[in-house]
């Protein structure tokens, strides 16, 4: 894995982040999951019993520098602060002005791409933005200036040798005037006819892909304690349902396209619990915060994929640099030595009220950043073994 060992500063000083990181929200109630009680498990996890990043990486990762590799990535709510209309219109803010700043998202892209991230998480339709919805609540299809602008992202993205993991995310529950595909038969078939199939053909063949997440913390849908804590909401049974007719869908497009969903709201409780077993995904993806650092050996989640933590950072509320970066690197060494197939920090962006965030409130690097590009420096070759890297 190839990564730049020469620091470039951050030239995207009006960057901005939303609040709501890629793992779920900062503040209120903190979503996400914090771990501190539990003691890391510092055995070491071989080739011969991990499925992890030789697994992944045999499949997807030779795309990366051509060969396979560990993920190393960073996440990305928000390019700008609006990230309801940031790449089309929005059908709930008919008024709003879209966002999109195409030389702002080639900066930051070239930007993480100068500190060794071979991965960046992407948000697609936060909050209905870029699609089109008729009276009746129901998709009928994408925003001209969405697929535009998407396209142009994809482009840039492409230019810096990145890899997106494009996240399909929304909390359906959320807008009265849009069915929720999860509870609805009909909402669902216009949602996948509408959005996703054009979704996919658009990023089917592109290179700079590195997969799907078909459906962004499910559990903020779902009702009862190992979902959004309330009673109201979906069933596990219907939760599961969605998610294996999106991959479904996903895959009669795009045969060769890796998908997953990922699993937020309790760490990696429901990944080990099988919610996400046996849905053809072809990996796992949990999210997890926690100032620790801390992540259970992958072999113990006792799964059949390889396992990628999505997104992850410290579980403090209050900006501290020296707890982010101590809480970010754990994440990428426990990630590294318990056999996972890598980790996404968040947050990329900057935000006074974002302890995730990973740029000052200038635009600057914070310390992690530093220590995250020696972190990918400091990689093993994918040949070594050891590490669950090597074929």
């Amino acid at each position: 894995m190839s990564a730049s060992k020469k620091f470039v500063g951050p030239v995207i000083a009006a960057l901005g982040v939303s609040i709501v990181g890629c793992g779920g929200t900062q503040t209120g109630d903190m979503s996400g999951y914090n771990t501190g009680s539990r003691t890391l498990d510092t055995s070491t996890v071989s080739p011969a019993t991990s499925l992890s990043a030789a697994t992944l990486g045999s499949k997807l990762l030779p795309l990366i520098a051509g060969k396979p590799g560990f993920v190393a990535g960073l996440n990305v709510a928000s390019f700008g602060s609006q990230p309801d209309s940031e790449l089309g219109k929005n059908p709930l803010l008919p008024n709003a002005e879209v966002s999109y700043n195409s030389k702002l998202v080639n900066s930051a892209f070239q930007d993480m791409a100068s500190i060794g991230s071979n991965v960046v998480r992407i948000r697609l339709f936060q909050k209905l933005d870029g699609l089109k919805l008729d009276s009746n609540g129901l998709v009928t299809g994408l925003d001209d200036t969405f697929q535009k602008n998407l396209t142009d992202l994809l482009d840039k993205a492409e230019n810096s040798k990145l890899q997106l993991y494009v996240c399909i995310s929304n909390s359906w529950s959320e807008f009265m005037t849009a069915k929720d595909p999860v509870l609805d038969t009909n909402a669902r078939n216009a949602f996948y006819k509408k959005a996703i199939v054009p979704l996919v053909v658009k990023l089917k063949g592109r290179s700079g892909v590195f997969a799907i997440d078909a459906f962004n913390e499910i559990e903020s849908e779902v009702a009862g304690k190992d979902g959004n804590s309330t009673d109201k909401g979906a069933t596990w049974d219907q939760a599961r349902a969605y998610i294996k007719s999106a991959v479904e869908t996903i895959k009669s497009v795009d045969p060769q396209r890796l998908v997953s969903s990922s699993s937020g709201l309790h760490g990696w409780d429901n990944v080990k619990a099988g919610k996400f077993s046996k849905l053809n995904l072809d990996f796992y993806d949990f999210h997890v915060y926690d100032d620790k650092g801390i992540l259970p050996a992958a072999k113990d989640l006792r799964v059949d994929r390889p396992v990628l933590v999505g997104s992850c950072g410290q579980s403090s509320k209050k900006e501290d640099n020296d707890v982010q970066a101590k809480a970010d690197v754990w994440f990428l060494e426990s990630a590294l030595k318990q056999g996972y197939a890598g980790a996404l920090v968040s947050e990329y962006g900057k935000s006074t009220e974002n302890a995730l965030s990973l740029l000052d409130k200038d635009g600057k690097h914070r310390p992690i950043l530093t220590q995250f590009q020696s972190f990918v420096a400091s990689l093993p070759s994918p040949a070594m073994s050891g590490t669950g890297l090597g074929r």
